[in-house]
């Protein structure tokens, strides 16, 4: 069997087929690319640990049903945790290549372009495959061991959005000095920018949780960003 460098690449370059492909056999060549995954053990593992107990169903409610003021159709939205969007793609290919979702009726509700197939297929390769594509690439550039403790640190760090806003709002109420309230907010805005870069958002947490404890400031929230530094740490250094 291949090794995980050579399944890897098998699989990019079933995506950059899709790509490259016309509408007539697009459904094959999406057939295609989920048989690389399924037929590797490194991807197969991988899409196992992404799409473990992922509610597709209510994925598609919350990212499928958006029109924009003045539009006939919808537009599909992406969710914005880098491993629940790959789980989402992933079901939706899946779903495509299982006849349950018609692509011709699908690439004009959500991908109409200049009201070609050709068109909107172009533009559902744009925002759907490339980017499919080029988020596996980066995480299994380590290679599947580091690629899986890198998952981690990415769940880790994307779970951690929300605590940063109620952190943010803490900060707001708090009766800090404006100018260390300043500081605080720094920090807590160049966390939230940092929800997809595990590296980057451990060293955030570091300088805020030194600040936290310099300026008395810490409970509940501060507890929550240390455990979520702990885990990040784990997987990323482990």
């Amino acid at each position: 069997m291949a090794g995980t460098k050579e399944q890897a690449e098998l699989f990019l370059r079933r995506c950059d087929e899709v790509q490259r492909a016309g509408f007539i056999i697009a459904d094959t060549k999406i057939s295609d690319l989920l048989k690389a995954i399924v037929s590797s053990d490194a991807l197969y593992a991988f899409f196992k640990s992404v799409t473990a107990d992922y509610d597709y169903e209510a994925a598609k409610i919350k990212y499928m049903n958006y029109t924009p003021p003045g539009s006939a159709r919808r537009v599909l939205l992406f969710p914005e945790d880098p491993a629940e969007r790959l789980a989402f793609v992933f079901f939706l290919l899946a779903e495509i290549d299982a006849k349950s979702l018609d692509l011709s009726s699908f690439l004009q509700e959500y991908f109409y372009a200049d009201g070609s197939l050709h068109g909107s297929f172009y533009a559902f390769c744009n925002q759907v495959i490339k980017p499919f594509r080029n988020a596996v690439k980066t995480m299994f550039r380590g290679g599947a061991a580091a690629e899986a403790e890198r998952l981690d640190a990415v769940r880790a760090a994307g779970a951690l959005a929300p605590v940063i806003e109620q952190e943010r709002q803490r900060v707001y109420g708090s009766r800090l000095p404006d100018e260390v309230k300043v500081d605080a907010l720094l920090m807590l805005n160049a966390a939230a920018n940092s929800v997809s870069d595990p590296e980057t958002l451990a060293g955030v947490l570091v300088g805020y949780l030194s600040f936290a404890r310099g300026a008395g400031f810490g409970v509940d929230a501060v507890a929550k960003f240390s455990q979520a530094l702990g885990r990040i740490k784990e997987s990323l250094w482990n």
